[in-house]
């Protein structure tokens, strides 16, 4: 790495370097690190130079990697120290076909990790999709369980007390009674029970218990119950 000091003595050079040797002349003298650039037009935005390119090729490596810490941590796994910059670098794995690092220039470095990167951003990706379905399809079957459960239980703690009422509300009396209550129609005593089952998110509880009693104007009785397997959230995991 390069050392500055104050009192180390430099000078002020400006060579003019052929186009195509220039990329391979700047990459040397940067690993000498004894050398500082200068901007000869300030005035340009990153925009409007030449290399504007290779920022938004490096913009991109930087977002995958962001991407492949975030899933790191997400897993909470260990990560291995590859060592310094110089060493990744000089790392004669990194360019396939190449075991000489001095002959290896940085556009064949930067298409190299945006090859290998762009191949594990793809695996990756397919993993969490077919991760993400998996889960989701697990939550279904889970939430259908304890759906038919808890609606299993309802209806059999229910339906010997509906038995009974309905049995002691049958015919009784005189004919005379029986025959006034068969001609008096009432469509409002007409009333018809419905179930409906299904599973809301914790938040939205009150919201929903809401939504219904006004829709039913009153009419309804609900009943909530909390899922007691684990469900795993399949975006966040």
């Amino acid at each position: 790495m390069a050392r500055w000091f104050r009192s180390e003595p430099m000078e002020y050079i400006s060579f003019i370097v052929n186009e195509d040797a220039a990329h391979d002349c700047l990459a040397d003298l940067g690993r000498m690190g004894v050398i500082q650039f200068t901007d000869l037009n300030p005035d340009l935005t990153p925009f409007q130079r030449r290399y504007v390119s290779y920022v938004k090729r490096c913009d991109e490596l930087e977002r995958k990697l962001r991407y492949f810490s975030n899933e790191i941590e997400k897993f909470e796994l260990d990560l291995v120290s590859a060592g310094t910059v110089d060493n990744f670098v000089n790392s004669p794995t990194l360019v396939s076909g190449t075991t000489d690092a001095t002959k290896r220039s940085g556009a064949q470095l930067l298409e190299s990790m945006e090859a290998e990167l762009e191949q594990y951003e793809g695996q990756l990706r397919e993993l969490n999709n077919y991760s993400e379905k998996l889960t989701k399809e697990y939550n279904e079957k889970v939430e259908l369980q304890e759906v038919l459960e808890k609606a299993r239980r309802f209806f059999m703690t229910d339906a010997p007390r509906l038995a009974v009422s309905e049995l002691t509300s049958g015919p009784s009396g005189t004919g005379n009674a029986a025959g006034l209550l068969e001609s008096e129609i009432r469509p409002d005593l007409d009333m018809r029970f419905s179930s409906i089952t299904g599973v809301v998110a914790t938040e939205e509880k009150v919201r929903f218990e809401r939504m219904v009693f006004r829709a039913t104007r009153g009419n309804c009785y609900i009943r909530f119950a909390p899922i007691k397997q684990p469900i795993t959230d399949p975006e966040t995991g």
